[in-house]
């Protein structure tokens, strides 16, 4: 009895023993298997990244750059204290100039009283003022021509040069171009649509002894300092609507419409400004409605070597003394609109003394 115990003791002993060393060779192989398994993992890891350092290593492909279109865009520079109204300092496309010398100064005379004309030239009838000294008003409102006369303690005056708005019933001051009045204020063109549009048209000055008229340049004459050095000593200045005459000789239609306003060939009372070949100042209004062109022969045959055309229609009026010669109407008894600018024509000192007698 005791034998078969021992013997089945000694079986139990074997069979745990085979069993622990099964389960110690499984566990091994597992180990096994777990380290081939990372030390494959290790190695894909090892192979990734020497592919992307190979990658990074490799030069960058070159692809095409999109152009770049690029807007300046303009700066404002902010307005310190109030606005000041300047010449614009913008690029100003050239003119051509109209067929005639750009530059003309003529001897002046102003030692001869004012002379009143009144002609016949075929159907037209126009009143004429011949010598004197002419004198550029300027005001800041709109006033008679009469009224511009009396306060100038002048002998005569005609309606001046072209105005911005033109509105019976306004009383805007603003000029069209560049002005010098007598008084010494130099006026800017300060529009530059406008000076685009004026470009080329007569620029008018005078001093004591020299009459001048050229076309003007937006670009060099919008200033007082260039208009002094085109005639030093100059006294008065404006821009006058279009070319009449020029060298004693009327220009032709196609020559006076270059530069000239759309309208200036519509019939309608007319006035001129100007120089006579010896040297007196002289102004013209029709009493009969004219054509620009027809203004400048009337001012040709009236001998004028140089002459420019002023405001018209509604605007024309010569005046002389407290006689109303020319209006804008087709009666004398209905006044001509106020204007903002008129040149009177006073009698020289001088002249007076001359013509006393003893």
């Amino acid at each position: 009895m005791r034998a078969r115990l021992m013997l089945l003791a000694f079986c139990l002993t074997l069979a745990a023993s085979a069993v622990l060393i099964f389960q110690t060779g499984v566990v091994r192989s597992g180990a096994a298997q777990m380290e081939a398994v990372q030390t494959g993992a290790t190695q894909a890891g090892a192979t990734q990244t020497g592919a992307t350092q190979t990658a990074r290593g490799a030069a960058p492909r070159s692809l095409p750059t999109p152009p770049v279109t690029t807007t300046p865009f303009p700066r404002r520079t902010p307005a310190a204290g109030p606005a000041v109204l300047q010449a614009p300092a913008l690029p100003i496309p050239a003119v051509s100039l109209p067929p005639v010398s750009p530059l003309d100064v003529s001897p002046f005379h102003q030692n001869v009283p004012v002379q009143l004309r009144q002609l016949s030239l075929g159907r037209s009838r126009v009143a004429l003022l011949v010598g004197g000294l002419p004198v550029s008003r300027h005001v800041l409102w709109r006033s008679s021509v009469g009224q511009f006369v009396r306060s100038a303690g002048a002998v005569a005056g005609v309606n001046g040069t072209f105005f911005k708005d033109a509105a019976i019933a306004s009383n805007d001051s603003n000029m069209l171009g560049p002005m010098l009045t007598a008084g010494g204020e130099f006026l800017s063109e300060t529009d530059p649509a406008q000076l685009k549009k004026i470009g080329g048209r007569p620029l008018v000055a005078w001093s004591h002894d020299q009459f001048l008229v050229t076309a003007f340049d937006p670009g060099t004459m919008n200033r007082r300092a260039a208009v002094q050095a085109m005639l030093p000593g100059v006294t008065d200045a404006f821009l006058a609507g279009g070319w009449l005459v020029h060298g004693g000789q009327a220009l032709s239609l196609e020559e006076m419409m270059v530069h000239a306003p759309k309208d200036a060939q519509e019939v309608r009372p007319r006035v001129f400004f100007g120089v006579t070949k010896g040297g007196l100042s002289i102004a013209g209004a029709t009493i009969t409605p004219v054509s620009s062109v027809r203004l400048a022969q009337i001012a040709q045959e009236a001998g004028a070597q140089e002459a420019v055309l002023m405001d018209s229609g509604y605007s024309t009026s010569l005046i002389y003394g407290s006689r109303v010669l020319a209006v804008g109407h087709k009666t004398r008894t209905v006044p001509s609109r106020p204007v903002p600018h008129a040149i009177v024509f006073m009698n020289p000192v001088l002249a007076l003394v001359k013509t006393i007698k003893p």
